[in-house]
């Protein structure tokens, strides 16, 4: 049937008079690169965008392409009430490359410029902003994420499909409150559905800055069907997130120095625990198997020297308590009790207003239980004593103005990575010279855009 599309666009703009029409906003982000290894062969990157982040922070450690595009648009504006809507897409490819724990994360494997893509809707969503101040919104999208850019890491985000009501003035800050869905596979085919209740309470005046405090409830709604599957009495766990994150912003008056500090702590239990376990995107899954007891203490931020120097920088440590259970072929947030921490420091001196040289550093290391063999032997997770990591890069940068997060940045860069976890996971270069497993040297290119 052919349809006369020109009538039914002028009823659906006749019925829509009120509608103040307006410009769609664009946004999005990207990354793209390539790497070369000294030795040859695959190039490896310690972290991603996944469970763990960037531990040794995210320059020259980006081996895939990503990118997001977000199209919003307001569909009606009257009398100061505000109706949108919202959607982000994302895309990516492998490139050839892989992460080091060796998951093909992107998609489809390969190399080539068509090679590996995957395509997904992150946000479609509404949103009314009301008269009074406050909104209320229904959809997917991503909820007051909190990260730290330098290592890619989210230590709060509780986002995916849900509801919600934002921005209530309460004088002192202001209220949230949402529910989001997770579905949690637990690998048997049974999808077990967790309902994760969420109240903020955001700018709270506290000291010389603000206090950002969100609650986070995760209830599991499983059938007794799924309590009982295959008869092994599968559990269904709750769990509390807590977060605490002060921010404050100090200035000289003369504006030779600015310092954006963020200071948290976060606390979770049970399928939220594996905060202790770095557990990057904390808020986000759910497992109800899990129990155990997380915690974690994170100081981020940047400085500002002038107008030529500036340094980013991230203290992380977190530590997991699973009781007595130490059994090394569990998973992550099964197997083991002990704690771990990363330093990360981004320092940068800016040549001209479009030229910079950067240098990235980072260290981390775990503190995991010891078990042993029949023969008494030593059994360490990831085979080594107290597992470290480390990495140097320097970088020559091209941006369009000086500040900390001025983008595009296009880089050219040389780094060394190395260390105990990179030789566990690492690629196996040849196994005639051991001592290229625990270590790599790269020469790369990127360019990181936000806009």
């Amino acid at each position: 049937m052919k349809i006369n599309w020109l009538p039914l666009a002028a009823a659906v703009a006749l019925a829509a008079g009120s509608v103040s029409a307006s410009a769609v906003d664009f946004h999005g982000y990207f990354r793209a690169g390539t790497q070369l290894s000294t030795h040859g062969g695959e190039v490896y990157c310690l972290g991603n965008g996944g469970p763990a982040g960037h531990k040794v922070g995210r320059l020259a450690d980006e081996c895939d392409t990503f990118g997001e595009t977000s199209l919003s648009q307001e569909v009606y504006n009257k009398a100061n009430n505000k109706f949108t809507v919202n959607t982000l897409f994302s895309y990516g490819s492998q490139e050839g490359s892989q992460d080091l724990q060796g998951n093909d994360w992107q998609g489809v494997g390969g190399n080539g410029p068509w090679a590996g893509q995957r395509l997904s809707f992150r946000e479609m969503y509404a949103k009314y902003d009301t008269a009074d101040g406050y909104s209320i919104w229904a959809g997917k999208r991503y909820y007051q994420r909190k990260d730290i850019h330098i290592m890619d890491f989210y230590y709060l985000n509780n986002s995916g499909h849900g509801t919600g009501i934002e921005n209530i003035d309460v004088g002192a800050g202001n209220l949230n409150f949402a529910v989001v869905k997770f579905v949690n596979d637990d690998n048997k085919g049974l999808n077990r559905n967790v309902y994760k209740l969420d109240a903020r309470w955001n700018a709270i005046p506290v000291g010389f800055g603000k206090l950002d405090a969100s609650l986070i409830y995760g209830l599991p709604a499983i059938s007794d069907y799924q309590k009982d599957e295959n008869g092994r009495s599968a559990p269904s766990n709750s769990g509390v997130l807590l977060t605490l994150d002060h921010v404050s912003d100090i200035a000289n008056n003369d504006g030779s120095f600015t310092l954006n500090n963020h200071l948290i702590f976060q606390w979770g239990t049970n399928g939220f625990g594996y905060v202790g376990a770095y557990g990057n995107h904390a808020g986000g899954g759910y497992s109800p198997d899990v129990d155990v007891t997380g915690v974690r203490l994170i100081d981020w931020g940047v400085m500002d020297f002038g107008s030529n120097i500036d340094v980013g920088y991230s203290l992380f440590w977190s530590h997991l308590d699973n009781g007595n259970k130490h059994d090394l072929t569990k998973s992550w947030t099964e197997r083991r009790s002990g704690w771990e921490y990363s330093i990360v420091i981004r320092p940068e001196y800016k040549w001209t207003e479009f030229t910079r040289t950067t240098l990235e550093l980072g260290y981390s290391q775990m503190k995991t239980p010891v078990k042993y063999d029949g023969n008494a032997k030593k059994l360490y997770l990831f085979g080594y004593e107290d597992p470290d990591a480390y990495k140097f890069t320097i970088a020559q940068q091209f941006t369009p103005g000086k500040g900390f997060w001025s983008r595009p940045a296009i880089r050219f860069y040389a780094s060394y990575i190395g260390g105990d976890q990179f030789a566990h996971d690492g690629p196996n270069y040849s196994t005639k010279n051991a001592s290229h497993h625990n270590h790599q040297f790269t020469f790369g290119t990127q360019v990181e855009a936000w806009w």
